[in-house]
């Protein structure tokens, strides 16, 4: 299983509630139908760094080849249809666009009942 980090930011000219308002209910679940990840999970930073990015995607997949497959749908006209560039950017140094890692869970209570 690897997990993809991407960072992502925000047009200038467009104002921040609409920004995570489109990619929670319109970006979000049209990339699950594309790229059909095992766990898709989005952060909304609460910070407003200028030139910061203002949230990032962290996409699981079973391997590598399953996500390049993704991608190559993601090209596809369908996999476009969702409008992202009208309200993202990435980040602008491509290099720290995206990455891949392996998850190391150090502690996890969050299917604990609190009393």
């Amino acid at each position: 299983m690897i997990k993809k980090v991407l960072f992502i930011q925000n047009r200038t000219d467009i104002k921040r509630s609409n920004f995570f308002d489109h990619w929670e209910n319109i970006h979000a679940p049209h990339m699950v139908k594309i790229l059909k990840p095992v766990k898709y999970v989005l952060t909304f930073f609460e910070e407003d760094k200028e030139g910061g990015c203002c949230g990032m995607a962290e996409l699981w997949f079973h391997s590598e080849e399953e996500y390049q497959e993704a991608m190559k749908r993601r090209e596809s006209d369908f996999g476009k249809s969702d409008n992202w560039h009208d309200v993202a950017k990435a980040w602008p140094d491509l290099d720290r666009y995206e990455y891949t890692g392996k998850e190391i869970t150090i502690i996890d209570n969050t299917n604990e009942s609190s009393e």
